[in-house]
């Protein structure tokens, strides 16, 4: 029986063909899940999109996996269905697969994807397989399960540190899932993101709008520096595995920076504490101790995943000599009797805005891949063909793959997850979409105290020193360092302890805290915490939750020096700021009640300067 089975990452695809062991795709046995919408249509994919994204990056998507819940991508002014996308990544597998059946067909083709994935997003996926003109029984198989089936009968979980997010899975001896959690802002991208803003700690201060540009890229130029540099530091990021220190290479006018692994792993800890506390919360959760941990993803590859996995679970967990294809590999030899599909959806990732969008699924999906001059509306069709002179067997010989009239689900495969597993009291189970802030909403009018005068308005501010040794507080809750951060704001009151800074979908941050309620719905929270890492880790977890665009400047004020970063979503307002080389940093909440869709992140950063950002 002739299998292909082809997993479709957010940031490579892999593919495995039955008697012949992992296909090269794309020049190598991962090929980018990337794709690039030429002017005339043309839509290209892999390597040659990545190639192509320097003309135009706004033509490009590295990632289309990530907008599974979206019904179309913007590619340029060309609004492109999702399932063109994908259809398009798959086609282009079978493109390479083709000559090597030498004119025989498939008889099944396994489709992997996450295991938390319900219904719509494996018909999603199905139906770009359909598109791209795949024949045969398509099978889906959870990733946890694929990998599962190279472990022999024995309990296990696996850990899946992808590129957009991280997922866990418990499975018993006969690969049945028992228990699955993910955490959204976590994945090698994140590691990307967290080293590009460790950089520009550093380098920032030479060009302060020339670093704006890089974070917010405005022209063309822009943007390919920013696609120049985010290249260079997912090969740097990669090199660490391997080596002590990287050069990494900067755009001008900002000079090459040096990164240590030390840098690095000090960067991620946090992160990687988070996926091992999940770890272990969803092994209670199956109810079953697993005799292995499986590594899956290519982040993997870094030493300090393994060593934070010993030092927490106290297991040392099996890593394999090429986790990015381990997927796809596992796909091959999977009992489909033991595949269980999750029943249900959660909730998606992406939330379609409230205008109603129409995005019919083309025709065909190939690549030329042109755009219908006959379709008009804000989404236009996509159809045309892949041309391929070396197609030969069950497809046309112009490589063209149509599409067939419906997306059948398989209708063998079916089940449940087991609900017969003794449950545990675990805490709520996270949302890690939204940044959403555990602090009530009562409006305090402030008595403004005419003539007060700020007690640190003198020389003798706390050092940085002082900072980290005084932990004495005030009648409200504040050591000195963080009166000196919150400036006149303890003056109209409202401010007092608390045991921790809460914030839904994070873990509880520890720590000195002290809360304040403002007015018209703000309130802040002072973080005092035990290091100045700590603190920069802490609100860089907070900024990474944020799904929208935000704005970001530098802050000063009494005697201190730092950044800023606020967004807003669902009519809540968040901005955390940080304090240089000082072991605290602040979040200001606003929670809108009326008129919940106009507030927008500027306005949070204008409320910060003019009223919480301490003076001078």
């Amino acid at each position: 029986m002739r299998v292909l089975s082809v997993d479709l990452g957010t940031a490579n695809t892999v593919a495995v063909l039955s008697d012949h062991g992992v296909v090269d795709v794309d020049g190598g046995p991962t090929m980018p899940s990337s794709v690039y919408l030429d002017e005339d249509g043309t839509l290209r994919v892999g390597r040659e999109a990545e190639r192509r994204s320097r003309q135009d990056p706004s033509r490009y998507e590295a990632n289309p996996k990530r907008h599974i819940d979206k019904a179309t991508i913007k590619l340029g002014e060309t609004n492109l269905p999702i399932n063109d996308a994908i259809a398009a990544i798959y086609a282009r597998v079978m493109e390479a697969v083709t000559p090597l059946l030498q004119g025989g067909q498939l008889d099944e083709i396994r489709l992997t994807h996450p295991a938390e994935w319900g219904p719509t997003r494996r018909t999603k996926l199905l139906s770009s397989a359909r598109l791209a003109g795949m024949t045969g029984e398509l099978v889906p198989v959870p990733e946890a399960i694929a990998v599962a089936s190279l472990g022999g009968g024995r309990p296990l979980a696996v850990y899946d540190f992808g590129a957009d997010t991280f997922d866990v899975s418990v499975l018993d001896s006969q690969h049945r899932i028992l228990a699955d959690g993910s955490l959204g802002d976590v994945g090698g991208l994140d590691i990307d993101q967290a080293l590009l803003e460790h950089i520009g700690r550093s380098i920032s201060h030479k060009d302060p709008a020339g670093w704006q540009r890089l974070l917010r890229p405005v022209t063309v130029d822009d943007h390919r520096a920013r696609l120049g540099l985010r290249e260079e530091l997912r090969l740097a990021k990669e090199d660490l595995s391997e080596l002590p220190q990287v050069e990494v290479m900067m755009p001008e006018p900002f000079e090459k920076v040096v990164v240590t692994r030390g840098e690095l792993e000090a960067l991620i800890r946090p992160s990687l504490i988070r996926t091992t506390e999940l770890l272990i919360t969803t092994v209670h959760k199956a109810g079953v101790t697993p005799e292995h941990v499986y590594l899956v993803g290519g982040s993997c590859r870094m030493p300090l995943v393994a060593q934070v996995i010993a030092e927490k679970v106290g297991i040392v967990p099996t890593n394999p000599d090429h986790p990015e294809t381990i997927v796809a590999s596992g796909a091959q030899v999977v009992d489909r009797a033991m595949i269980t599909l999750k029943p249900e959806d959660d909730k998606p990732r992406y939330v379609e805005p409230p205008t109603v969008v129409t995005a019919p699924v083309s025709p065909a999906v190939s690549g030329p891949h042109q755009v219908n001059p006959n379709v008009s509306g804000p989404n236009p069709v996509i159809s045309g063909s892949y041309p391929n002179p070396n197609v030969s067997g069950p497809y046309s010989a112009s490589g063209t793959y149509q599409l067939t009239s419906q997306y059948p689900m398989n209708p063998n495969v079916s089940g449940s997850y087991p609900m017969n597993f003794p449950q545990q009291q675990m805490p709520p189970k996270k949302d890690n979409k939204k940044v959403l802030l555990g602090i009530g909403g009562a409006v305090v009018v402030l008595a403004l105290v005419i003539g007060a005068v700020f007690a640190f308005n003198r020389p003798d501010l706390p050092s940085a020193d002082e900072c980290k040794d005084d932990v004495t507080q005030d009648g409200q809750g504040f050591t000195k360092c963080l009166r000196q951060l919150a400036g006149h704001v303890p003056d109209g009151g409202g401010c007092e302890k608390a045991d921790s800074a809460q914030i839904t979908g994070m873990e509880e941050i520890k720590g000195t805290v002290v809360s304040c309620t403002i007015r018209d719905g703000y309130a802040v929270q002072y973080i005092l915490t035990d290091s100045v890492t700590g603190a920069e880790n802490n609100a860089e977890a907070i900024a990474k939750s944020f799904q929208t665009d935000r704005v970001e400047a530098d802050w000063t004020g009494n005697g201190l020096e730092g950044s800023y970063r606020a967004a807003t979503s669902s009519g809540t307002g968040v901005l955390v700021f940080t304090a240089k080389g000082r072991p605290m940093f602040g979040i200001l909440t606003k929670n809108a009640e009326e008129n919940a869709d106009e507030l927008k992140p500027d306005e949070i950063a204008d409320f910060f300067e003019q009223t919480v950002q301490p003076g001078e």
